[in-house]
């Protein structure tokens, strides 16, 4: 199977260590390929950004599509992914980061999700992404590191620290599992996740995870 991955920010910055990422928890037999928007935001913190990410997605995603059989919104706000999967239904299949890690987390039981936070405005549209898929009561905490997407890899060391504070104050509320609300914070599940001792859920692993399980039933 060949799957697009879409980055949907107007720069390239973070397309080589996705592509690592992505390759790193997909099966063998499948190919990827990471693609930035030509023009779009620098990340997705706002609302302004998300309605310019919204509609240049859509764009470049119709006009790319043909010869991959899944798509993944490389974003956690997966910002055009109702409209392309309404005019792209039987052509191929589009998945989402929020969707899918929240869908593996509720297995669990309640969740909490832990994201940047830089951007008040930020939480609270992955806050009304969470009421939109319909796990607001599986939810029990939604909260964010001090940091803004652009800053996760100034300093790893200090975001990883900055996370597992936040995801045990976050557990505090009651959550059986942690989901990192951003995919900037891709491949860093499972260190946190060693120092919590409860399971955490990095949404680059749950998007390509669900997208192979769709495309090879």
């Amino acid at each position: 199977m060949r799957i697009l991955v879409v980055n949907p920010v107007g720069h390239t910055t973070w397309d080589n260590i996705d592509l690592e990422i992505y390759r790193s928890y997909a099966s063998p037999q499948t190919e990827i390929v990471v693609k930035s928007l030509p023009r779009g935001p620098r990340t997705v913190e706002t609302l302004n950004a998300y309605f310019e990410a919204e509609k240049e997605t859509v764009n470049f995603v119709l006009e790319n599509y043909k010869g991959f059989n899944g798509i993944i919104i490389n974003c956690f706000l997966e910002p055009g992914i109702n409209v392309l999967r309404k005019k792209l239904r039987g052509q191929v299949v589009v998945v989402g980061p929020a969707e899918a890690s929240l869908s593996y987390a509720r297995i669990y039981g309640d969740i909490a999700v832990v994201s940047v936070g830089a951007s008040i405005e930020g939480l609270e549209l992955i806050k009304e992404k969470i009421r939109a898929l319909g796990f607001e009561k599986r939810v029990v905490s939604v909260s964010g590191i001090p940091l803004g997407v652009i800053d996760i890899d100034v300093d790893k060391k200090r975001t990883i620290e900055l996370l597992i504070a936040e995801s045990k104050k976050a557990l505090l509320s009651g959550a059986d599992i942690i989901v990192l609300g951003c995919t900037g914070l891709a491949g860093l599940a499972k260190i946190i996740e060693r120092e919590l001792g409860v399971p955490v859920i990095d949404p680059t692993w749950a998007s390509i995870k669900l997208l192979e399980a769709l495309l090879s039933r």
